[in-house]
């Protein structure tokens, strides 16, 4: 019996259930009934408690030995970043600096209200304007002191002219251009229809020498020039053809413009709000900074504000404040740091004497035949406007010449209003929310929607001027990948015509540059400016220490 048992037991399979678990299944508990909850019915040589112990204890080994190594390597690590040693900094430059995605506001829709504090002492709201281009408007943003301030300082430092008819520079540029009067004739003839209309040539008018063009202007000069015998406003290729284009920059060297002729008719300064500025100036700065809620090296390294008289009959014709991005043309500032070359850099005008900057070499003069360039903090002076570029020997010692260069890229538009204006004024946009943009269509039936002289009213959206009250806009449309993409031409806006009393307006131009790797290196650069110089090793005038403690009179 028991050999027989024994044969039983054995013969029976190695992962057969037990006979209490045959004697279950035999009293009737099938394949789709519930049975009582019960221990698995497996070998006793898995199961025992030994083999457990012995498990837990190698699982316990094993966590404990991964834990103690990620200590260990982060420890290390800590301990090199916060001092490398010779021997680690011997090694070479670590990797490229990286930067987050720029913030963007949502317009949600116009009319949409948010709440935000952007003071400790009152809240501020800001409301949507449109969508297209992504327009807000914040009442209230300053206190009337501070505009009161503002305009104070700015009457203290002086305005200049924001436009002079560059006619040397104008017809020198225009002289180095190897264009073949067909290939301009085909540059301009948009539809491509072999006849220059006058809305073909008024769109081309902002490549001008800045004399604002209008079709009465344009006819009075194809009569001076005769480059239209029958006189029926519209050029032939032939036509074309048979002008003399040195009779064209005669006409327009001779031409006096009047201040109402030009693109631009306003008086203007600037005051720095870095390290050192008045107060107030750096206050508004932090205010901007919580408003935008960019990095504060992106707002810091943008351009100082800007202070805009516009007198009686004072304006400022439709343009867009920043330009488009091509592969081929980068910022100059951001090309000294990245160490790049390329075909084309944005060309620019040249500074204005009455600036008060130290002497200024002209572009590409070498280092040793003029005073070296300042190496600090780039200063900023407005869109299509120009700033010495830093070029230290010693770290690029390939870029031995100071530079006059453009500046970056304006991303955003910051726009406050510094008194209320008693007639016209307006910002106007004039395509704001179209459904579409095409630019031959601005000028229409000789309506010209750019023009903010005569057909303000016919802009989509005009905002008023009211003192304190700002308003910012997006230049750019993003690119989907957290950086700056096309630039939004519904972006296009103007100053309309001062009809009674004075306007003030100050602006804030957010500076980014388009490609985010040389954004990086450019504000790693100047932070390293920065710490070897300091703010006390910038030149006097950057700083404008004497309007340090001025107070307004109230």
């Amino acid at each position: 019996m028991a050999a027989a048992a024994v044969t039983g037991e054995a013969s029976r399979p190695q992962w057969a259930p037990p006979d209490h678990c045959k004697a279950q299944a035999a009293a009737g508990l099938g394949d789709g009934e519930d049975a009582p909850v019960r221990p698995l019915c497996k070998p006793r040589g898995i199961c025992s408690r030994a083999y457990f112990l012995v498990l837990m204890v190698f699982v316990h080994l094993y966590l404990g030995n991964v834990l103690a190594l990620l200590l260990f390597v982060h420890y290390s690590n800590g301990d090199e970043s916060s001092d490398p040693g010779p021997q680690h900094r011997a090694q070479g430059p670590g990797p490229e600096p990286t930067l987050g995605p720029l913030t963007r506001l949502e317009g949600i829709k116009v009319g949409h209200e948010r709440k935000v504090q952007l003071v400790t002492d009152r809240d501020h709201f800001i409301r949507t304007l449109s969508l297209k281009p992504l327009l807000f408007e914040i009442p209230g943003f300053l206190t009337d002191d501070e505009c009161r301030l503002i305009i104070h300082l700015a009457q203290m430092k002086g305005l200049q002219r924001s436009q002079i008819l560059p006619t040397e520079e104008y017809e020198e540029a225009m002289s180095t251009m190897q264009v073949s009067q067909l290939d301009l004739f085909q540059l301009l003839d948009q539809n491509r229809d072999g006849h220059l209309q006058l809305r073909e040539v008024l769109a081309q008018t902002r490549l001008g020498n800045g004399w604002w063009m209008t079709p009465e202007s344009i006819q009075e000069m194809y009569t001076a020039i005769k480059a239209d015998p029958d006189g029926d406003g519209v050029l032939s290729l032939q036509e074309f053809s048979n002008m003399d284009l040195r009779d064209f920059h005669k006409y327009m060297r001779s031409h006096k413009a009047e201040s109402s002729e030009l693109v631009r008719n306003s008086h203007h300064t600037w005051l720095y709000q870095g390290e050192g500025a008045h107060h107030v100036m750096r206050a508004i700065r932090q205010r901007v900074l919580r408003l935008t809620r960019l990095s504060p090296e992106i707002v810091e390294l943008s351009e100082p504000l800007q202070v805009v008289r516009y007198g009686e009959g004072g304006h400022y014709h439709a343009h867009v404040d920043s330009g488009p991005v091509y592969p081929e043309t980068i910022c100059s500032h951001t090309k000294l740091v990245a160490n790049e070359s390329v075909p084309f850099e944005t060309s620019c005008r040249q500074v204005s004497p009455n600036w008060g900057l130290p002497s200024i070499p002209r572009p590409g003069t070498p280092m040793t035949q003029a005073q070296p360039c300042t190496v600090g903090m780039p200063l900023g002076m407005g869109p299509g406007d120009c700033l010495v570029i830093p070029v230290s020997p010693r770290e690029h010692p390939q870029l031995g010449t100071c530079s006059v260069a453009p500046l970056p890229y304006s991303y955003m538009t910051v726009l406050f209003y510094l008194n209320n204006v008693t007639g016209g004024g307006e910002t106007v946009f004039p395509v704001a929310d179209n459904r579409t943009y095409d630019e031959m269509s601005l000028i229409q039936d000789d309506v010209d929607l750019r023009d903010t002289r005569r057909h303000c009213d016919k802009g989509n959206l005009r905002v008023k001027p009211r003192q304190g009250t700002a308003v910012f806009w997006y230049n750019y449309l993003p690119d989907g990948q957290g950086w700056v993409g096309d630039v939004d031409d519904y972006s296009l806006h103007g100053g309309c015509l001062v009809t009674r009393g004075t306007k003030w307006i100050a602006n804030n131009w957010i500076n980014v540059d388009p490609s985010r790797a040389r954004q990086a290196l450019f504000q790693q650069e100047m932070a390293r400016l920065a710490r070897e110089g300091g703010a006390e090793s910038q030149p006097e005038w950057a700083l404008d220490r004497a309007y340090r403690d001025t107070r307004v009179e109230l």
